[in-house]
């Protein structure tokens, strides 16, 4: 069974920590987003976890095309499964953005913080001709209509260090 990488136990914030890559997608100044839909899908193909698909998907809230890297692979690889099997579609431009770190959580608890290492790829990514079953909603939304709070956890503070939203 192939699961998300993690470290060594004993090594790892009591929040957990993930490795994941996003797709940032711009258009005409919109950017790619969808809304999660069939979580059972994202736990078993894009690796969200099983006690956060549901919660994910039922908030309504936007996400980035993303997943979290299976053990061996490469953010490369990972970005490029991202396009082919939740986007569905080939792309020869992807472009490594930048890698940010994020902590959720309490600053006074930081030892039981979740981190995110997110490493961001830009792509040219055509109009979705038809919306895969995983998503309830996928298209370009202008940026200037979304705040990071407008996302699933951490999903809009990518967009919200590269420029894209207002805080």
């Amino acid at each position: 069974m192939v699961t998300k990488a993690m470290f060594m136990e004993g090594h790892v914030p009591k929040g957990g920590a993930c490795i994941s890559s996003f797709i940032v997608a711009e258009k005409e100044g919109k950017v790619l987003v969808g809304k999660m839909s069939h979580p059972e899908i994202w736990v078993d193909r894009f690796l969200v976890g099983s006690a956060f698909a549901p919660k994910y998907a039922a908030s309504g809230k936007w996400l980035l095309p993303a997943s979290h890297l299976k053990f061996g692979e490469s953010p490369d690889e990972c970005a490029r499964r991202v396009l082919r099997e939740q986007l569905l579609v080939e792309v020869q431009d992807l472009k490594l953005e930048g890698i940010q770190s994020h902590l959720s959580g309490e600053q006074a608890e930081l030892e039981n913080a979740h981190w995110d290492l997110c490493i961001i790829y830009r792509a040219t990514v055509p109009d979705p001709s038809s919306v895969p079953e995983w998503f309830s909603e996928l298209r370009y939304v202008p940026v200037k209509n979304l705040r990071p709070s407008d996302f699933t956890r951490g999903h809009g503070d990518i967009l919200e260090q590269l420029g894209l939203t207002a805080k």
